[in-house]
């Protein structure tokens, strides 16, 4: 069913690094190929990872609302690999990188090992409630937005700490405004709340990267097709906590 959408050539395939993890780490090698040999086929758009597209939301929104500078739409899709590898790699960038080259190079230990931290986080918002939640979502916003914070600005200078401090202050103030531009971090919010509702439901260890990729499909993606029931559920609930925003319709 898939394949034959994708011929038609009426959708186009995007998948990000984190489809890549999940597809290098399976045990099952004819698994993994029958994979990579499916998305070769269809030629997918890459997925700049969440935090990066998340640092243009937020320069958008301060240089448009602080400086009056109109600014530039923020890069979500690419057909090249090599430009999602550019956010992380710099200056070892792999012109020319395959979904294959990438694989090769991840230290699929050391993420197994961080795989943990998604649990614990949840587990801990979960104790906290949701009622909690809500009512210290101010006292969240400022760490989680901190380093968001361009750190150079419109003119190509240096931004000093206590200038990034004061933009970060300008969007604490202005909330509303602030997730009205920042799309992707107006849905990981409704997200994160969704997700925190059920204080009996036990985390699993793959909860972080499917977070990180629930992210950037209901905000920026035309289709979001799941197979993860809690994926499906938590995404559901954010579509319709924050209706009538536009976002990706889910296909179970």
């Amino acid at each position: 069913m898939i394949e034959e959408i994708l011929a038609t050539r009426k959708a186009r395939l995007a998948l990000s690094l984190w489809n890549l993890v999940e597809i290098g780490a399976a045990t099952d090698k004819s698994q993994r190929e029958r994979r990579l040999a499916f998305l070769e086929k269809f030629n997918p758009r890459w997925t700049v990872e969440r935090v990066n597209v998340q640092r243009q939301e937020v320069e958008s929104f301060l240089w448009k609302d602080v400086y009056g500078i109109e600014p530039r739409e923020p890069l979500v899709f690419t057909p090249h690999l090599s430009v999602v590898d550019l956010y992380h790699a710099g200056a070892d960038t792999r012109l020319g990188l395959t979904a294959r080259q990438w694989i090769a190079g991840v230290d699929f230990n050391r993420l197994e090992q961080l795989k943990n931290l998604a649990p614990n986080a949840l587990n801990i918002l979960q104790a906290v409630g949701s009622r909690t939640f809500k009512r210290r979502q101010q006292e969240i916003f400022i760490p989680w937005i901190k380093n968001l914070i361009p750190r150079t600005g419109p003119d190509g200078m240096a931004i000093t700490a206590a200038r990034r401090d004061e933009l970060l202050d300008h969007c604490a103030k202005r909330q509303d405004s602030f997730f009205g531009s920042c799309k992707s971090l107006r849905v990981e919010d409704a997200l994160t709340t969704a997700r925190v509702a059920n204080p009996d439901r036990v985390p699993q260890r793959s909860d972080g990267i499917d977070l990180m990729q629930s992210v950037m499909a209901l905000a920026y993606c035309d289709l979001f097709l799941v197979r993860d029931r809690f994926v499906r559920n938590c995404s559901e609930l954010a579509t319709k906590a924050l209706s009538p925003l536009k976002l990706a319709a889910i296909y179970w």
